[in-house]
């Protein structure tokens, strides 16, 4: 391993800062997932992927690579919208909340994530684009249902723009 990786990755998490990790530690390890756009119309399409989290900064951080279609698929099935992001997770204790960062190639979008009831809800902090969520719902050790929503009307509707259903590798 690199030095750079070494400094950056993290075996495990901070140990006086676990409890509050575990909200999104939980998901630390590898992913795969399948992907649903359009979900329900004639132009619903289905992709795999994968989701890879890790521990890092010394564990006190999270970060993940957000890999849709999954590399495999990429070099088999070339889509237009792929898409190949990372997300940096901070819990701020100051707020009881997460601060995220999330970019990929071209954009870059700031979060804020808590726990709702039995849901993880992280949205963004520039609605000017409308109010985006993703929200990870139906948590397991070894599964996750996930939402990448939009509402125009303040939380009153949502458009789901897409889904995933995760499984652990």
């Amino acid at each position: 391993m690199s030095e750079f990786q070494s400094a950056l990755i993290s075996e495990f998490p901070k140990r006086e800062l676990q409890d509050k990790l575990n909200l999104f530690g939980q998901f630390v390890g590898d992913w795969d997932f399948e992907g649903v756009f359009e979900k329900g119309t004639p132009d619903e399409w289905r992709v795999p992927g994968e989701w890879l989290f890790s521990w890092i900064l010394d564990g006190s951080a999270i970060q993940d690579v957000f890999i849709c279609p999954s590399r495999k698929e990429r070099e088999a099935n070339p889509h237009p919208d792929a898409e190949y992001g990372t997300s940096v997770r901070f819990f701020n204790p100051a707020t009881d909340t997460w601060n995220v960062c999330y970019g990929l190639y071209g954009a870059m979008s700031v979060f804020e994530a808590k726990q709702v009831e039995d849901q993880i809800i992280v949205r963004n902090k520039d609605e000017s684009d409308g109010l985006n969520q993703w929200v990870f719902s139906d948590v397991t050790a070894n599964s996750f249902h996930w939402q990448n929503r939009t509402s125009y009307d303040d939380g009153g509707t949502w458009c789901v723009n897409f889904e995933l259903f995760a499984r652990r590798k």
